[in-house]
This record gives structure tokens, C-alpha cells and sequence, in this order.
């Protein structure tokens, strides 16, 4: 790259970094930021890059390797796209996006297609958790409602954390089994936080988490996750058929994605016990129930 060229590209980031800086403060005005940030030029060069000011000032002319572009982002509390915006501005590769629009539309196609020909129990979600489909294996084992009124509800937070829906009540029947649902949600939080971490400025990942607030779990938030410990099977009170009362089943869940990308994918649940193969046999799938 020759030195006019490099020497307008830097102008570029600068002015990519100065802007989100002033939008930043922009929101102080109406509201002090938790931790106390000011988003000051110094404080970005304090905090997240210590020659910002020298390029500020003419005294170096590199554009920041690409770590220290995302500590920027870091420090400005950038969205997944502004920070991608910056990375492509100094000419770095950006971090992969989740799709959307049509490619989205897509690979639920393919993701529905698919659950279609399944036998068992699955649902189709997105990297927000939205759940944009069940089988009725799944409805029938979980007892969803058909009601549109649950319509509403189609997001993986709620199936876990609403009591008003079968799932919660039937996790939850005694000591052993609230100790497991509990821990799974934990685990589950904190995997969220996780797989999404440089989303979590974004508009859906907060409002995500105020699906989260909305069911008194703080305490959840700031447990820390067991994933060594953690047994991966689940237990639910399921309705055997041959009686028609309701008995203590295990399962297991894997999960299948659309191409290259984590989401949309299906999540398809599989009998552990012998009372839960029988179960899932009364649902239509296979007599010896092998996820093939």
C-alpha cells in the first residue's frame, strides 16, 4: 500500500473512532454511564489504545493492527456491526455476521425441510432464540398448546422459564429435578453470553436479556456455569400412553445447523431411559429410537 494511500485509509479509521466516540457521549448527556466512562479521547488512550493520541496528532502514521481495533471496539462498546464497520475501515477481515434477509429466509427453508423428515422430537432456532418452528412430535411430548395465544411465547427463554407452559412445571416436579433444571439454566445463560459476546451491545441481545429479567433470574446471571459438571440429559414428567399419567423421563438433546453457520438449527431431542424410549416409540419415532 503506497503512503497516500495508507495516510487516507487512517483518516478514515479516525474518523470511523471519532464518531462512535462523540456518539457515546452523545448518550451521557441524558444518562451517566455505569462504570463512570466518559469516552474521552485521553480515556480511549488510557484504556484501550496507548498511541491514539500520537496518531491524533500527526506524531504516527500506522493504522493499529487488527487486536487493537477490536480493543477499541471493546472500549467504545461497539455493536457486531460498528465493529465489523471499523475492522473493514483499516482493512481487516471482519468477523463473520449471522445471517439475514433472504439467506436467512434461506436456511429456515432448508431448516423446515429437514425437521420435516426427522422422527423425532425438534424445534428450529435462531441465534436470537426465537424458535421458528416445531414438529408434532416435539408438541406432542411437551404438551405445547396450539392455542395462538402462545404464539407470543416462541422464543427458547420462555419455553424454559415460563411457568404458564408445561415445560417448566413438569422439569421442576421435585428436589433432584429442579437442582438439574437449574443448572441447566445456568449453564444455558452463560453459554448465551458466551457464543454471543461480541453482540451483546446489539438491540436483540439486550432485549434478550430483558426476556431474562422478566422471569427474576438475576441470580442465574451471576452464578457461575458447572459445564465439567453439568449432566447433559434433562428430565421431564411425560404422559405415557399405555396409563395416561404422567411419569419421569430422560432425554437428550443434539443439535443439526444449516451450512457453515451455527444458526438457524435444529434441535432435535433424543430418549436416554428405557421409559422415555417408550415414550418417544408412541410419538412415531423409530421402535429401537437411534438418531440416525
Amino acid at each position: 500500500m503506497d503512503i497516500h494511500t495508507e495516510n487516507s485509509r487512517l483518516k478514515i479509521v479516525l474518523g470511523e473512532i471519532e464518531a462512535l466516540r462523540m456518539k457515546r457521549q452523545h448518550v451521557l448527556a441524558d444518562q451517566p454511564h455505569p462504570s463512570l466512562k466518559r469516552f474521552t479521547q485521553q480515556e480511549l488512550n488510557d484504556e484501550a489504545f496507548p498511541s491514539y493520541k500520537n496518531l491524533l496528532v500527526g506524531r504516527s502514521r500506522r493504522i493499529p493492527d487488527r487486536q487493537t481495533i477490536i480493543n477499541i471496539a471493546e472500549y467504545l462498546e461497539c455493536t457486531f456491526d460498528e465493529r465489523n464497520d471499523l475492522l473493514l475501515a483499516a482493512g481487516y477481515l471482519p468477523f463473520q455476521t449471522e445471517l439475514e434477509g433472504r439467506a436467512l429466509e434461506h436456511a429456515l427453508e432448508w431448516a423446515h425441510q429437514t425437521m420435516r423428515g426427522l422422527p423425532f422430537p425438534a424445534m428450529i432456532i435462531t441465534h436470537t432464540q426465537d424458535i421458528k418452528g416445531v414438529n408434532e412430535p416435539f408438541r406432542r411430548l411437551f404438551d405445547i398448546p396450539l392455542d395462538r395465544s402462545y404464539d407470543g411465547l416462541m422464543n427458547r427463554v420462555d419455553f424454559h422459564f415460563n411457568s404458564d407452559l408445561p415445560i417448566r412445571p413438569r422439569s421442576t416436579f421435585d428436589k433432584a429435578s429442579f437442582e438439574q433444571w437449574e443448572a441447566h439454566a445456568i449453564n444455558g445463560i452463560h453459554a448465551l453470553k458466551r457464543e454471543h459476546m461480541l453482540s451483546r451491545y446489539d438491540a436483540w441481545y439486550q432485549k434478550l436479556f430483558q426476556r431474562f429479567q422478566k422471569y427474576n433470574v438475576d441470580e442465574y446471571m451471576n452464578m457461575q456455569d458447572a459445564v465439567e459438571r453439568l449432566d447433559q440429559t434433562q428430565t421431564i414428567l411425560a404422559r405415557m400412553e399405555s396409563s395416561g399419567e404422567l411419569a419421569p423421563i430422560r432425554y437428550r438433546q443434539v443439535s443439526i445447523s444449516a451450512g457453515s453457520r451455527a444458526y438457524p438449527q435444529i434441535a432435535v431431542f433424543l430418549p436416554v431411559d428405557a421409559a422415555a424410549r417408550t415414550v418417544f416409540e408412541n410419538l412415531g419415532c423409530p421402535i429401537n429410537c437411534e438418531f440416525v
